[in-house]
């Protein structure tokens, strides 16, 4: 005999992606001999009825006939227990909030009216000044209690008052998920003997998100750079989880289930095609007289047999478009419900950068931090927002991954206050030599860096050459100062460690010849 039974499930898993989550509730069928039909009118709004999926342990000696969602033929009457919880707990903080204002309010009337008798200070009457003295003490320690009495009371104030907002906005979302149009659903299961057993029901819906950020955390002192992985996870459900099991994705439900197709890959030997010396004659020809047939044009002569092009029967590997995905496991979470987002630590990847000082002192008296990473930090993470931080200070905001330029991933990661620069000119003189009317002028520059980090750093320092482009302007380095010169970028530059509490200083000299009649631009 087919009997109809009420099914209770709760929450008890949820698998967030990046848009939507797949749901999983629990609960116990107690099935009687026959066919049963069970209804779960719990069945969150809106959910996409292909996507439910119900299932029983394979130790079952029943089976499922059917399942299937269906609309509610006539609206609730009463409204489940979980909405109606929400109501009394709102009723209860609202009557508390009454009665916390109504005692705020008077203490505040009080402390109104001993403060204006503090300012009378007993002017009038015949009142002798011992009597107002102690009557001015009695009102001080009236009012050090009702101050000691109040900011408690307004700081339990605040915090029910932002208690009772996020539970009206629980309530207010649940109750237009109840008031809309719902759907029921049915299963029917036939046990050849009666049973009681597990029932797990699947489904997924938009009401639930999540995105990934990064943290770079960078040690100079020690060479490590460490990327930490963080989750914002969003829960628009309308109703809080409690203590549920969460797993983030990075996949697509709708997509993961579904197994790539297989597909061969081909490989072939590249024959490339050398033209004879008649098929380049006849090129020739046809050039000049350009008046071929199309038939004549398209057939091929013994000499010359007809040969397809390079790439033809050639197949290069295909790649579908696969769903590759990572998965944290946060364990059992509370997260409640609303605009509000949870954030959670994920993961800390570490690995040993190359971290170097550049100094580009004719632009800017700074040193800037750069860390070179291996190529393969390229492919670890997703694509997401990235905030990179050192020694606990936030320097920069980039999306990771970031764009490559260079063989090696440089992370810029902004000027160091703990390394100090100073560029000073000590020469620009002129000297005109009487032969040939030739100036001689003569730059002299001194670069003084320190720091005061405790460990050594490593440092690339730049500096600036003139470039000539005429042949009548000359560009010697007198003294490189230990730098090596490249005349073709104008550049000087050094590679220098430098230990704790050393001070790096260097002066270098370079001439520049041109004739005196000439005039000069750029120096």
């Amino acid at each position: 005999m087919d009997t109809l039974v009420s099914l209770v499930l709760t929450l008890s898993h949820v698998t967030v992606y990046p848009r939507g989550g797949m749901y999983r509730y629990t609960g116990m069928l107690s099935a009687k001999k026959g066919l049963n039909t069970f209804v779960w009118e719990g069945l969150p709004q809106p959910t996409d009825p292909s996507s439910v999926r119900v299932s029983i342990p394979p130790s079952a000696r029943g089976y499922i006939t059917q399942t299937s969602v269906e609309p509610v033929a006539q609206p609730m009457g009463a409204l489940p227990a979980d909405v109606e919880q929400l109501r009394r707990r709102i009723d209860s903080l609202e009557s508390i909030m009454a009665k916390l204002q109504h005692r705020i309010a008077v203490l505040a009337l009080q402390e109104k009216t001993l403060s204006e008798n503090i300012q009378l200070g007993g002017e009038e009457g015949q009142t002798s000044s011992l009597e107002v003295e102690r009557y001015l003490s009695l009102i001080e320690r009236r009012l050090s209690l009702i101050l000691e009495e109040r900011h408690p009371l307004e700081k339990r104030q605040k915090a029910l008052s932002d208690t009772l907002s996020h539970l009206k906005q629980i309530y207010d979302s649940r109750l237009r998920g109840v008031q809309q149009k719902r759907s029921v659903l049915f299963i029917s299961y036939y046990a050849p003997q009666p049973e009681i057993l597990p029932v797990r029901v699947e489904l997924s819906g938009p009401s639930a998100s999540w995105e990934l950020s990064y943290r770079i955390r960078v040690i100079p002192n020690e060479g490590k750079v460490v990327f930490q992985r963080w989750a914002s996870v969003q829960n628009n459900s309308g109703e809080d989880w409690q203590d549920i099991q969460v797993v983030l994705s990075t996949g697509t439900p709708e997509r993961s289930g579904q197994m790539p197709p297989f597909q061969p890959w081909y490989v072939d030997l590249l024959i490339p095609t050398m033209p004879t010396l008649k098929s380049a004659y006849a090129r020739a020809e046809e050039t000049k007289q350009g008046d071929f047939s199309t038939e004549e044009t398209s057939s091929s002569t013994p000499d010359e047999p007809a040969t397809e092009p390079a790439t033809a029967g050639l197949s290069t590997p295909v790649f579908t478009d696969q769903t590759v995905s990572r998965t944290y496991d946060l364990g059992k979470q509370r997260i409640f419900a609303g605009a509000r987002q949870s954030q959670f630590f994920l993961a800390a990847d570490s690995m040993i950068g190359v971290l170097r000082f550049f100094v580009n002192a004719p632009a800017e008296e700074a040193a800037y931090l750069r860390a070179g990473l291996p190529l393969s930090a390229m492919k670890l993470w997703e694509p997401a927002p990235a905030v990179i931080e050192v020694d606990g200070q936030e320097v920069a905001r980039i999306q990771w991954s970031p764009s490559l330029n260079e063989d090696t991933l440089w992370l810029d990661l902004g000027r160091s206050p703990f390394l100090q620069v100073k560029r000073t000119q000590l020469k620009d003189l002129k000297d005109v030599r009487s032969i040939g009317g030739t100036v001689h002028r003569y730059f002299t520059y001194n670069l003084r860096i320190s720091h005061t980090y405790n460990a050594p750093v490593h440092l690339t320092i730049w500096e600036r050459l003139p470039i000539s482009r005429h042949s009548d302007i000359k560009v010697e380095v007198i003294d490189p100062a230990g730098g090596t010169v490249d005349t073709d970028r104008g550049q000087l530059s050094w590679q220098v460690t430098l230990m704790p509490g050393d001070t790096w200083t260097r002066t270098f000299r370079f001439l520049v010849k041109y004739p005196r009649q000439k005039t000069i631009i750029g120096l």
